[in-house]
């Protein structure tokens, strides 16, 4: 065996045991002495597939696959690169060649499979996994796709089921913990064990994709505040390296930064290197022409909100299609169906479906009604459904992606000055930017005080937001409220028993007797209207405002004390007050939101002139006009179509 023989043995080696740098260095010293040796470039490229360095695999792969068109492995990498970079046709066509070339060939069949499912191709994607369990029936890559799959067609205790198969078969698959702790999570909210997974996902793989901010984000649902400042810093200091760190939407609720939320928004996008067709935008149809493409057209905030859009937009000019995504139907998509020239059911639709089907109905204008939130199907947008693509209402920041042509919004959210933090343009309705029904029915039950567990001589601070949004800082200035307010209670929305008792010791380490926060549970909307009323004062979390909820509470006549901040999630409610003319209740700091609550909280005569103030049909005309905001929101239409 000569020199450039053992070198090259050394190199496999060292490849073999995950030194990927060691061994790339020796086949690149290699193969300047033998620059036409295809196997040599096919190494190079993969080992720089594997460091995620996909340009530079990209061009060692073509000149493999230039100088040897017959070896499967070498498109097999290439098909990698091309779905690591959102191009998974090209992906596709890859990994086709790979198994003309080896029929049998298991990761081109796997890579396949998953390249469909990211088209939304499910039935095909199923046919080349159950290929895969012929040729290695316990290899756990396998029930980790199926179980993504599933996951995908809503089967959510089946996804749970081969999730768990996968973990039986290779107790190491960082993946499938991380999978099986995500579904619990989102789908189950089994908040702990989700932890659990992902803890187990983490001593396998620290590095995995986004496990640090799932995890953070799981525990702030039960309120678990342990090691908070040490984890935020850790994902702080990730961003920082442009790592994949923490979902877009998990950011939100923790950090007040348009700059660094756009960034880690184009750092999650895989298609974000994907350049849009520019199509020439004309007034083709005698009407202007909507997709609302949404995964919450049910018993959901957006579905509140938008309802009266829906039923008062002017038939005579515009024809609206509601396109759902999302897994739930329930009564309110009964009632919001026929508000629609048609509503279709796209949620197990593939892309290209999707595509052609618009294409069919002549789309002017697609909105995203859901953006980087649950169930999202943003690979839709990616196939450019429509000329101009808007992203409003459903996710309160930016897309991070070129394929959004708008994002509509209010001056308050977004001024001026940030408009530099979107990918799209900013557009502008003249008042608040969130849509509402201008009625709402609410429950005529007589519920008083002692129904909903509340003293009847103290003063009631209050707040529905989700459990997630509080934040220990926010805790602690209400802690603080409390000690100044004698005789006052918190009242706030309960989500799990393990979130309560840790907010109840969070409060006993700050001096607050637990008698003293008083937990709701979720109720039916009409009635969860019906005891909003009931609070004094609503205090706002922070950066992740009220949004929904806000405009809820003031319906209700309750005022809201609010913390505006920088970004879009934390200028909400400011621009909900703004609104209604209760400006003098947006405060900037931690400091003034406790003086300000302390002081309303001893000065009942301004709580109730405030309560007064909301009383006023007038002063709610702006928020709650559903006809003159459609009427806006059509004029930004007509202008961006024509």
């Amino acid at each position: 065996m000569n020199s450039d023989e053992k070198l090259f043995t050394k190199a496999k080696a060292l490849h073999i045991k995950g030194e990927i740098r060691d061994a790339q260095e020796i086949y690149l010293r290699l193969l300047k002495k033998n620059s036409n040796n295809s196997n040599l470039l096919f190494l190079i490229g993969t080992t720089y597939v594997q460091q995620k360095k996909y340009q530079k695999g990209k061009k060692y792969l073509n000149i493999s696959i230039k100088i040897n068109s017959n070896f499967p492995e070498s498109y097999n990498s290439r098909g990698i690169i091309f779905a690591e970079e959102g191009e998974y046709q090209n992906a596709i066509k890859d990994y086709d060649k790979a198994l003309l070339l080896k029929q049998d060939y298991f990761d081109a069949n796997l890579n396949k499979a998953v390249a469909l499912r990211n088209i939304s191709e499910f039935d095909e994607s199923i046919k080349h996994l159950e290929i895969c369990i012929k040729l290695k029936p316990n290899d756990s890559k396998i029930y980790n796709n199926l179980g993504n799959l599933c996951k995908d067609l809503k089967k959510y205790d089946t996804a749970k089921k081969y999730y768990t198969e996968a973990i039986r078969l290779n107790k190491n698959s960082a993946e499938a913990y991380n999978n099986r702790g995500e579904l619990l999570q989102l789908h189950f909210n089994e908040f702990e064990k989700a932890i659990q997974d992902f803890d187990g996902a983490i001593k396998i793989n620290k590095d995995l994709d986004y496990i640090k901010g799932k995890k953070l984000h799981a525990k702030m649902s039960l309120h678990d505040w342990n090691s908070y400042n040490e984890e935020l810093k850790i994902i702080k200091n990730e961003i920082k390296k442009k790592r994949k760190t923490i979902y877009p939407f998990a950011h939100m609720s923790l950090i007040d930064d348009p700059e660094q939320q756009k960034i880690i928004t184009e750092l999650y996008l895989e298609n974000n290197n994907l350049t849009p067709l520019k199509v020439n935008i004309s007034l083709k149809n005698e009407k202007i022409i909507i997709g609302y493409f949404s995964a919450e057209f049910h018993n959901h905030a957006v579905m509140h909100l938008m309802l009266d859009v829906f039923k008062n937009h002017n038939k005579s000019e515009f024809k609206i299609y509601g396109f759902s995504i999302g897994p739930t139907k329930d009564e309110w998509t009964k009632k919001v169906k026929g508000y629609f020239d048609e509503f279709i059911d796209i949620s197990h639709m593939s892309d290209n479906k999707i595509k052609s089907l618009s294409k069919k109905l002549k789309l002017d204008i697609a909105v995203n009604l859901t953006g980087h939130t649950f169930n999202a199907k943003n690979s839709i947008f990616f196939n450019q459904v429509a000329p101009i693509q808007v992203n409003y209402l459903g996710y309160p920041g930016t897309m991070g992606s070129k394929f959004y042509d708008y994002i509509i919004a209010d001056k308050i959210v977004i001024p001026e000055e940030n408009k530099k933090y979107f990918s799209e343009e900013v557009i502008y309705l003249p008042n608040c930017y969130q849509a509402n029904q201008e009625k709402i029915e609410i429950s005529n039950k007589n519920l008083n005080k002692k129904d909903l567990g509340l003293p009847q001589d103290k003063f009631i601070f209050g707040c529905f937001n989700n459990s997630y949004k509080i934040t220990p800082l926010v805790f602690e200035s209400w802690m603080n409220i409390l000690k100044k307010c004698e005789p006052s209670v918190l009242w706030l929305l309960k989500e799990n028993d393990i979130g309560q008792k840790n907010l109840f010791e969070e409060a006993k380490i700050q001096g607050i007797n637990k008698e003293r926060i008083i937990f709701a549970k979720r109720l039916p909307v009409k009635e969860h209207l019906k005891r909003l009323e009931f609070i004094d004062l609503f205090l706002d979390t922070f950066p992740y405002n009220a949004h929904t909820t806000a405009s809820e509470a003031i319906r209700a006549g309750v005022p809201i004390l609010t913390l505006k901040g920088k970004s879009f999630p934390s200028r909400v409610a400011s621009s909900i007050l703004t609104n209604v003319g209760l400006e003098n209740l947006i405060v900037s700091n931690l400091k003034d939101y406790e003086t300000k609550a302390i002081s309303l909280a001893k000065n009942y005569e301004e709580i109730e002139s405030l309560k007064n103030h909301l009383a006023q049909e007038k002063n709610l005309s702006k928020l709650f006009d559903s006809k003159v905001f459609t009427k806006d929101l059509e004029k930004i239409y007509k202008k961006i179509v024509n």
